[in-house]
């Protein structure tokens, strides 16, 4: 999330912007995630459980130059983005559906979208309850901030010659298998917030077919197979082993409901050989 110094009507705007690798792809969903807590001087007040609302708008126009507008006026700077119903009894992590106002926004153009701004607003909040939002004068906790969890449609990816898919290889051959690893399989989409899940993948088939030379990944292999193959290492038999590896982003919730995005390296196999 970026944060421009932006408010209206003395609330903070949230302001988004995509990342380069995320231009061009088509929008499938887009989710806000915001925090709701009762407010630290009110934890002690007995209150009778209610239903507050959580209203998101988006602020329009590029160049956003104004910090107060009136209610007349508030619908032609605004668009409804998304709402739900909250309990009081029921406050912490909320997800918000704001699929169709980021799409729209998409739709714009890089050239003339500019950033996605949004107001958050509350109905029934009052004194009692806050939105957690990020304000640069604090010492607000950035794991308590709101985020934008966007899943698009995979770009397509060029494949390296030797990054042979199990689709295109012969029988027996080495090759990367697909497979998709799905968090709610394992049951761990309680505490893993994006994504779903992934292509892991892995290595199948065997290495024993004659070899040239020049498909050896170093000398020492080389020398090792030529050596097994005079029958001098009868136990030894080469392995169909990953050969490169690609990280992957998660965001999750750790053991203090705080909510963490890492990103994690060497959990997608792209690709597969004789090493």
């Amino acid at each position: 999330m970026d944060f421009a110094g932006h408010t209206l009507n003395g609330q903070t705007l949230l302001e988004f912007s995509l990342a380069r690798e995320e231009e061009g792809l088509p929008i499938q969903e887009a989710t806000l995630w915001v925090r709701v807590d009762v407010r630290v001087d009110s934890r002690r007040r007995k209150v009778a459980d209610r239903n507050l609302t959580l209203w998101v708008f988006r602020v329009h126009g590029k160049h956003f130059n104004t910090s107060h507008v009136s209610d007349e006026d508030f619908d032609s700077y605004t668009s409804m983005a998304g709402s739900l119903s909250v309990s009081l009894s029921e406050l912490g992590w909320k997800k918000i559906n704001l699929t169709q106002a980021v799409q729209l926004w998409y739709a714009e153009g890089s050239g003339s979208r500019g950033r996605l701004r949004l107001l958050v607003d509350c109905s029934g909040c009052g004194e009692l309850v806050e939105v957690n939002l990020f304000r640069p004068e604090t010492t607000a906790d950035d794991r308590r901030r709101p985020f934008l969890v966007v899943k698009t449609e995979p770009p397509s990816k060029r494949v390296r010659r030797r990054a042979l898919a199990c689709s295109g290889a012969l029988p027996g051959e080495c090759c990367k298998q697909e497979l998709y690893v799905s968090f709610k399989d394992l049951g761990w989409d309680d505490w893993i917030i994006a994504p779903g899940g992934y292509r892991a993948n892995y290595c199948r088939g065997n290495c024993s077919h004659y070899r040239t030379p020049d498909t050896y990944q170093n000398y020492h292999t080389h020398v090792l197979e030529e050596y097994r193959r005079l029958n001098k290492l009868v136990d030894m038999q080469p392995c169909c082993a990953p050969l490169r590896f690609s990280s992957m982003s998660l965001i999750y919730f750790d053991m203090d409901n705080n909510i963490i995005k890492r990103d994690l390296p060497k959990m997608v196999v792209e690709e597969c050989g004789c090493p």
